[in-house]
């Protein structure tokens, strides 16, 4: 991937933040490739497979809801290349409730990789 065409990275958070914010836990957990791992409040998670993945999601969007969201934007979003079958992308994102009222806002970077099916999820870390 040449610096001057991340498109497919950010094309692949845009539509994992899309699934996340529908619900919809098996469109999440396509996109990533497996094992898939999350840094988040200092501990590292591994999936290695689909179902442990939506498994994981179904929780941690319950929870979103419980708190009250309803929604949310991308707000900020970058890339940079890491050579030809990489990328970093990083996002500022905002969970809304009712209203458009901001909850909370969350800041990640994701190591975006390509494979045979296409521009998946690595890694993300969760900065907040």
């Amino acid at each position: 991937m040449k610096p001057d065409n991340l498109e497919p990275a950010l094309d692949r958070i845009r539509e994992y933040f899309a699934a996340f914010q529908r619900g919809d836990s098996d469109a999440y957990a396509q996109q990533w490739v497996y094992p898939a791992c999350l840094l988040a409040g200092g501990r590292w998670s591994t999936w290695l497979t689909p179902e442990a993945c939506r498994e994981s999601n179904e929780r941690y969007h319950r929870e979103a809801r419980e708190q009250g969201m309803l929604g949310g934007r991308i707000l900020e979003l970058a890339a940079r290349a890491e050579g030809p079958d990489a990328a970093w992308v990083e996002g500022r994102f905002s969970r809304e409730g009712a209203a458009g009222r901001v909850i909370a806002e969350t800041r990640a970077a994701y190591l975006v990789v390509r494979t045979d099916e296409g521009w998946r999820v690595a890694v993300c870390v969760l900065k907040d």
